[in-house]
């Protein structure tokens, strides 16, 4: 009779406990819904003074407490110094089924990264570089983004990258007007040219920066003044899941999605869709990228192949380009896919040289038929840095060494870069 009640005592415990923790799970349910209730309709230019210093100390610890090295020793990086509200953590045990675009830039150029939110409308890894002197402003520009925008504080994560300095870096101070970080997102201007900073600009390193913050199978590397082509991400998932290629059968395929890419001219919209795109290129108004400067360098892609290609809905490979030097296309690819070089700096080689190591390795190119890529701005030898020739010479040897490490590393590759 006494085991009997301690039985049923054990049954009610057993119950309750149960309902205790169904209770718990419904309000920590409410509770979440509410804050993301309150960080959609928190109007984030009423930020006060206090949430922007708030926000600024954050990031200030984040960069204190987060550096590390790079391999060459020569910068420090901070992975994750301030991720997305629905930024998918990354996993050690398996990607998630989707594709995060993935960016760098100077801190000068941030503000390119609000188009491009709009555009992607989903995950993005930035790598931001910044030297000493910049890295207080490099940071309250990241907080007015992430408080004056919805889309880049829910979509978007920052790595910082810097050089290392022997001294040590000065302190970080906010602006004295830190109660208006939208109103200095208007004033700023991305007024310098690229890789005209005292220090070399790290763009490879900054990639693979900006890559090993992705929680997701594919990535999409892009440069930060290129906007893709509107349901872009959404239309590749699609054409994905048809594929089966999140499948695991599928996770050693060696394919990477070629998308074209344009340049369009100043003051002009960059066009949504194909057929807008096929319009302004009969008007003049847009061309393929790097046509002026480089069309060695893109033609590959046969532009007018896929131009001549009618209009449709969804994404589908349209055909397959063997690689030849010195092509080096913008793809959609898995991240597993090898990194960059991180020798390379400044200007020249630094995207082909991981082509070219795609094309040893054995990866097929197949062009995607109706996405695209947009460049603002035409492509013109008044866009570069007065020692752009130099830096390209001295990567040029680079790359003469780099591809005779290749043979090395493939050994049982038949394939050159040539």
């Amino acid at each position: 009779m006494q085991h009997f009640l301690w039985g049923k005592v054990v049954l009610v415990l057993v119950a309750v406990v149960a309902i205790l923790q169904v209770v718990h799970l419904v309000l920590l349910s409410r509770l979440e819904s509410r804050h993301h209730r309150h960080d959609e309709q928190t109007d984030p230019v009423s930020s006060s003074g206090n949430e922007v210093d708030a926000a600024f100390a954050i990031l200030a610890r984040n960069l204190h407490q987060g550096r590390v090295l790079d391999a060459s020793g020569e910068y420090q990086v901070v992975p994750n110094l301030a991720l997305g509200t629905r930024m998918p953590a990354v996993r050690s045990l398996g990607a998630l089924p989707d594709v995060t675009l993935v960016t760098q830039c100077s801190y000068n150029h941030l503000y390119s990264i609000v188009p491009l939110v709009q555009r992607w409308q989903g995950p993005i890894s930035v790598a931001v570089f910044a030297e000493e002197h910049d890295l207080s402003e490099a940071l309250w520009a990241i907080v007015g983004l992430r408080l004056c925008h919805t889309e880049v504080r829910q979509n978007v994560s920052f790595q910082l990258v810097s050089p290392l300095l022997a001294g040590g870096h000065p302190p970080l101070t906010a602006p004295p007007d830190s109660t208006s970080p939208c109103h200095l997102k208007r004033t700023q201007r991305p007024d310098q040219h690229n890789y005209a900073g005292s220090h070399s600009f790290p763009n490879n390193l900054l990639r693979n920066v900006a890559r090993r913050g992705v929680a997701t199978e594919f990535v999409l590397v892009v440069d930060v003044d290129m906007l893709p082509s509107a349901n872009l991400r959404q239309d590749f998932y699609n054409f994905a899941v048809k594929s089966r290629l999140f499948s695991e059968s599928r996770r050693e395929d060696k394919t990477v999605y070629v998308v074209p890419a344009f340049e369009v001219r100043e003051n002009v919209p960059a066009p949504r869709i194909k057929a807008e795109l096929l319009q302004l290129a009969d008007k003049g108004d847009l061309r393929p990228f790097y046509i002026e400067l480089c069309w060695k360098c893109q033609v590959h892609t046969d532009y007018e192949a896929w131009q001549k290609e009618p209009p449709s809905s969804g994404l589908s490979p349209l055909f397959e380009v063997l690689w030849k030097d010195p092509w080096e296309p913008f793809y959609i690819a898995r991240n597993s896919v090898p990194f960059y070089d991180e020798r390379f700096k400044q200007y020249g080689f630094n995207r082909i040289s991981q082509v070219c190591e795609l094309h040893v390795a054995g990866y097929k190119f197949s062009v995607l038929n109706n996405g695209f890529l947009v460049h603002r701005g035409l492509k013109t030898t008044s866009s570069f840095h007065l020692n752009k020739d130099l830096d390209q010479e001295r990567n040029r040897l680079l790359f003469r060494q780099f591809k005779v490490e290749l043979r090395e590393k493939y050994p049982e590759s038949s394939r050159r870069c040539y």
